[in-house]
């Protein structure tokens, strides 16, 4: 039989850290909704779920957070209609680990699809770093940047 638990009882620790791994998990998938999965550029929403001090380390290319803002700023000028699935998200503590695709189209013409292995680390309800490694699926060539791609001198 379980016991009763009354709701004066104090949270364990097992429970608030099984409660702050959902929340990461849940973060990082509200960040790709509201950053990557609008069509519009909000430099508000980045600052929302990315801390300043973020860094993100893409297919051996490194971003800092103005990099990644350039970055963002430019698959809004040349992506729409992006459409992100997360076939896992597992968390552990302050890491989340997910396989998710991302699916565009290209404002050029085209359709682009990219499978992501990544590892993002959450600190004070930011995420502050990730690591991953992308495969491009569905696109051409010129499309194995896209996860790290940043704009062109004078774009």
């Amino acid at each position: 039989m379980i016991p009763a638990v009354s709701a004066d009882q104090p949270e364990s620790a097992t429970e608030r850290h099984t409660r702050q791994e959902e929340f990461n998990k849940s973060l990082v998938e509200q960040a790709f909704r509201d950053v990557f999965a609008s069509d519009a550029f909000d430099e508000g929403a980045i600052a929302r779920y990315f801390s300043p001090r973020y860094v993100q380390k893409t297919d051996g290319h490194a971003l800092d957070f103005p990099g990644f803002v350039a970055h963002v700023r430019e698959l809004k000028r040349t992506l729409k209609n992006v459409k992100i699935t997360f076939e896992r998200a597992i968390a552990e503590g302050a890491s989340v680990v997910s396989i998710h695709r991302a699916e565009a189209e290209k404002v050029a013409g085209g359709r682009v699809a990219v499978r992501v292995f990544a590892l993002f680390v959450i600190e004070e309800g930011k995420i502050v770093f990730c690591d991953e490694l992308t495969r491009l699926e569905q696109g051409a060539a010129e499309d194995r940047d896209l996860a790290s791609r940043a704009p062109l001198p004078g774009n």
